[in-house]
């Protein structure tokens, strides 16, 4: 069954890396499309960081994968007991984010919350977690 766990886990880690960082960079991409590349007066705008925005995508990205690292403690027969230790240990690392991103509410647009906030991600997350859930049930 760890072995089930572990894999239902993981792919899951993959899945939602690979899903949100495709999503982020098409977003970022969109705005940058819409985003003029003169002045008004037809002067050409110098970005000195062009690109800078895909590598904050991706590292948000990762640091989400790693935070989510916390799901693999339903390997441990204590935890995956309890029901509501199996979802705080998989959503353990979206919480700690949402918190760290609510409490700096103040320094965000709302265009940078849509990027910021992993939605797709969680939404991927979401699957796996019903998925597993379906798992451990069939085995007690």
């Amino acid at each position: 069954m760890k072995k089930q766990i572990a894999k239902i886990i993981g792919s899951g880690l993959l899945i939602s890396f690979l899903v949100g960082s495709l999503f982020m960079i098409g977003f970022l991409i969109i705005i940058d499309i819409q985003t003029p590349n003169h002045y008004e007066d037809g002067r050409p705008k110098m970005n000195c960081f062009g690109g800078l925005q895909y590598g904050i995508a991706i590292g948000i990205q990762i640091l989400i994968a790693f935070i989510n690292l916390f799901a693999f403690l339903i390997l441990f027969k204590q935890i995956r007991k309890n029901k509501y230790l199996v979802f705080i240990t998989f959503f353990a690392g979206y919480f700690l984010y949402l918190l760290l991103i609510f409490a700096s509410l103040s320094e965000f647009s709302n265009e940078e919350y849509v990027i910021i906030i992993p939605w797709v991600n969680f939404l991927v997350w979401i699957f796996y977690y019903f998925k597993l859930i379906k798992l451990i049930n069939k085995n007690q």
